[in-house]
């Protein structure tokens, strides 16, 4: 009987390296021909001592790090010396990269959201440290009545996840979501661990807006009026369906796209982690599944343009990467607000592991960060990452401030 084991355990051993073998070969197979005839469309405007930046940017579509399209632009000493895009809105249907194309913008959409609250503390309204409760009586039931407005914006809260399902009636109906994380349970003590908000995020500083704001605005509505109208951004937290035909079209990586990254570099993911809360459920499954209506992970559900227009600071913003960096330019120019509040926003005030994604975390008021050493230069890169490749940053001490976004999402 141990033999038969053995035995069948040798075939299948057989059998999937076989497998292994034939679909690298035709992965490599596929990819040279794809190399081959890859045509790399890109436009914009380049400094000339920035000229190895646009050789960098092609070079990722070249190579198949973009699959799709993006746009890349970078603000120095105050000036805007690269404004590029290339490849794809919608590859499907040969639509360009366009100077006036929108992208989602994903979770960098959480540094507008820090800001705007960032902008409530500059005008007097609020403090950090103040509870949710002084502001919303009825959040403080279920082991929140001590959260802080720090604790949302650090991920800290205990409210990374929702037990109800929430429905898109849900979503659009600020005070029907106010009742649900009046009811939720804390995931945790606040404070007390690190978790990922990845959309709670977003409604808990909408509900906080409102009632904060004298004008009692949706975050949306704070954003555009006390913002990006000023300032002439092309950015929106909820898009007019009128503007939807600017969206690019958002893609997932196939499992070719995913292999390719793994043999670029095995350490981008962790696949073991991944898997573990795939077979049981875990945190960050529980919190990327909830609503089921808008997903990314395993299904793209954000090209439909009735999700363009929910007000969602978490992941939903919707701009250009020429406007997101020109609004960090803003922002370390001290217009948006002032140099006190914005030491503030830049502070790192957490160092731990998070409990959701398991990485390794510094976070601030809204904000995350990216420690940067090299010969000639140490910085601490201030701003946010989005799912897929997105990125804003900005450095103070450097005058420099940047956006990356694109719509071949990526796995990391």
């Amino acid at each position: 009987m141990l033999q038969l084991v053995w035995a069948i355990a040798a075939v299948i051993k057989l059998l999937f390296a076989c497998s292994v073998g034939v679909l690298t070969t035709a992965f490599i197979g596929l990819k040279i021909k794809e190399k081959k005839n890859r045509l790399v469309y890109t436009d914009g405007y380049v400094h000339p001592q920035f000229k190895h930046v646009l050789s960098a940017f092609r070079d990722n579509f070249k190579r198949g790090f973009e699959r799709d399209g993006a746009a890349f632009c970078v603000y120095y000493k105050g000036e805007c010396v690269v404004d590029v895009w290339g490849g794809y809105a919608d590859k499907e249907s040969d639509r360009p990269w366009r100077r006036d194309t929108l992208q989602i913008m994903f979770s960098t959409t959480k540094a507008i959201g820090a800001v705007c609250i960032a902008l409530l503390v500059d005008k007097g309204l609020l403090r950090y440290s103040d509870k949710i409760v002084e502001f919303w009586p009825e959040y403080g039931q279920n082991g929140k009545e001590n959260t802080t407005v720090e604790h949302i914006l650090t991920h800290t809260a205990g409210l990374a996840l929702l037990d109800a399902k929430i429905q898109w009636e849900d979503a659009t109906d600020h005070t029907r979501m106010a009742k649900l994380l009046e009811e939720q349970s804390a995931n945790w003590e606040p404070g007390m661990k690190v978790g990922y908000h990845a959309l709670t995020y977003g409604w808990l500083l909408d509900q906080l807006v409102r009632r904060i704001d004298p004008k009692h605005r949706s975050i949306g509505t704070f954003f555009r009026e006390e913002i990006a109208q000023p300032h002439n951004l092309d950015l929106h937290i909820g898009l007019p369906l009128s503007e939807a035909w600017r969206v690019s079209r958002i893609r997932k990586a196939s499992i070719f796209d995913r292999f390719d990254e793994f043999v670029y570099d095995p350490n981008n993911v962790d696949y073991l982690f991944v898997l573990k809360q795939y077979l049981t459920r875990g945190l960050m499954i529980k919190v990327t599944s909830n609503p089921p209506w808008l997903q990314t992970l395993f299904r793209v559900t954000l090209n439909n343009p009735e999700i363009y227009t929910l007000e969602q600071c978490a992941g939903l913003g919707i701009g250009t990467a020429r406007d997101m960096a020109r609004f960090c330019q803003l922002l370390i120019d001290e217009r948006i607000v002032s140099g006190s509040t914005l030491q503030l926003l830049e502070q790192p005030l957490v160092y731990m592991q998070d409990c959701i994604s398991n990485a390794n975390t510094i976070r601030g008021r809204g904000i995350s960060f990216v420690e940067v050493d090299l010969p000639k230069i140490q910085s601490r890169l201030v701003g946010h990452a989005g799912i897929g490749g997105q990125n804003i940053r900005w450095d103070s001490k450097n005058r420099i401030t940047y956006a990356y976004l694109s719509n071949g999402l990526k796995v990391g």
